[in-house]
């Protein structure tokens, strides 16, 4: 796959020259672009587990591995995987609520943009590359954009002092970059506070070519917004989870070799002599083994020479015996803990095994609730902004989707990290209504069980009207229909 780090640089000093020299764009800049995109890539080959195993033909033979067009030519013990989906399967927005007046646009923007099912693309893309980006065309919908790998993505410069997006530039290729076809064309659009552009170039060429005219940007923040995992004050972008984790998976899969070898070379007795030749067959339960000396015609000789009874004398025979491979299988279990407390991620089996209470298994899952609430924290407001900046450009250009309405207050609620034990909590709500009236409103345990049962916040203000109005038929009953009370 080609670095195209060259077509970033020169779009850069064609549409920003003094950004470019300000921030020694073709020297430390590129330099850090071309890390960071060797990473990504790295991050997503570990994640499906195709690592860097660095294996010489000689070990693949006597591994038996074969190379075949799958391309999977070594084997490895993937846990990059498991650290990925255990946070990335506790990261779920439950609903995004605003005021009276948004509602209704809050809940036909997340549906016509799939939100359901695309936001956790975006947390999975955060956790894993360290950035995510979300875009939103000039037709108000959102793009998915993943952080550049080297080949395509985006790339993104923030402001120092605000930690502001003050140039992204987006690029791709519309032909399969593993195909051996020759100069394929990469796209290039660069977002600034004024305007967009739109370049192309080669793979792995030098320089970009306008394609069209630069068109107006009539907002002040750019059209994307940002998920980040792990980000910080000074660096304006995110880490991976994966990241001090790959040392100790390639520690990892170097053992699992070693063990496999040792396995296949030491785990039964290796027949051996000096002298003589044990049959290819080998030696089995009930047979005897020989050694006699015959002469030039095939006989048996009976009178042997000095020479041949000093040579019968260093004829030996024995068997290596097999290796006990249990210090692998330690040590291999000993890596999968580090790996489990550097990512602070429980894996069942080596961090816990057999039954375990309610209680340990919260204990067990401190650190990994902790990430995922930091991961909630940091990125409650991309959500909001994502929603503001829709609106906007909605209300900024002839999207053909009619205004937007002021938006306010918009609530985004996530559904709980913690693996809940449901019949429990919703039994003692209605213990505590019981035992405790008027101690809360009966909405607040509409609220709270209605949550509990995975209910959007639509679903429970449905019922809670339902309520209110099956409550006013019973009075309506009970009064005569008239509010008043019937005499006795």
């Amino acid at each position: 796959m080609s670095d195209n780090s060259n077509l970033i640089i020169d779009s850069l000093n064609k549409t920003d020259p003094e950004l470019a020299k300000r921030i020694d764009a073709e020297n430390s800049w590129k330099a850090g672009v071309v890390r960071s995109g060797a990473r990504v890539a790295l991050y997503r080959e570990y994640e499906i587990g195709d690592h860097r195993a660095d294996m010489t033909q000689e070990m693949r033979k006597m591994l038996r591995l074969k190379t075949g067009d799958d391309e999977l030519t070594e084997f490895n013990d993937n846990y990059m995987e498991v650290v990925i989906d255990m946070e990335a399967s506790r990261l779920f927005v439950s609903s995004i609520t605003g005021d009276d007046a948004s509602a209704e646009w809050i809940e036909e923007t997340l549906e016509r943009n799939r939100f359901i099912s695309e936001h956790g693309q975006w947390c999975r893309g955060a956790i894993r590359d360290g950035d995510a980006y979300v875009m939103v065309d000039l037709n108000a919908n959102w793009i998915s954009v993943p952080a550049y790998d080297g080949f395509s993505g985006l790339v993104v410069i923030y402001s120092g002092e605000n930690n502001k997006a003050i140039w992204a530039c987006k690029l791709w290729s519309e032909a399969n970059s593993e195909d051996d076809a020759t100069n394929v064309t990469m796209k290039l659009v660069v977002y600034q506070p004024d305007k967009i552009s739109y370049f192309e170039g080669s793979e792995g060429g030098a320089g970009v070519t306008a394609t069209d005219e630069p068109k107006p940007w009539l907002l002040e923040d750019l059209p994307l917004v940002p998920f980040m995992n792990k980000k910080d004050t000074y660096t304006g972008s995110g880490r991976s989870e994966l990241r001090p984790a790959i040392p100790l998976q390639d520690a990892l899969n170097r053992t699992v070799y070693s063990a496999v070898m040792v396995a296949e070379l030491g785990a039964f007795g290796i027949k051996w002599s000096i002298g003589m030749e044990i049959p290819l067959d080998g030696i089995t339960p009930g047979s005897s083994v020989g050694m006699v000396i015959k002469d030039t015609a095939g006989n048996v000789s009976t009178e042997l020479t000095d020479a041949q009874l000093e040579f019968l004398k260093s004829v030996q025979v024995g068997q290596f015996e097999a290796t006990d491979i249990t210090q692998y299988l330690d040590f291999i279990d000993k890596i999968v803990q580090q790996i489990g407390q550097v990512t602070q991620t429980p894996i069942r089996g080596v961090t816990s095994s057999g039954q375990v209470s309610g209680e340990a298994l919260k204990q067990l899952e401190i650190g990994l609730l902790g990430k995922v609430q930091r991961f909630q924290w940091q990125n409650t407001n991309a959500f909001m902004d994502l929603l503001n900046l829709t609106a906007d450009i909605q209300n900024a250009y002839d999207t053909g989707k009619g205004s937007a309405p002021e938006l306010g207050a918009v609530k985004v609620t996530w559904k709980d990290a913690e693996i809940l034990d449901v019949n429990a909590r919703i039994t003692a709500l209605k213990d505590l209504r019981m035992d405790s009236p008027g101690l809360f409103s009966d909405d607040f345990y509409i609220e709270q069980i209605g949550s509990l049962l995975e209910l959007s916040q639509a679903d429970i203000n449905d019922q809670k009207e339902a309520v209110a109005e099956q409550q006013g038929r019973f009075f309506d009953r009970i009064t005569g229909g008239d509010g008043s009370i019937p005499a006795v």
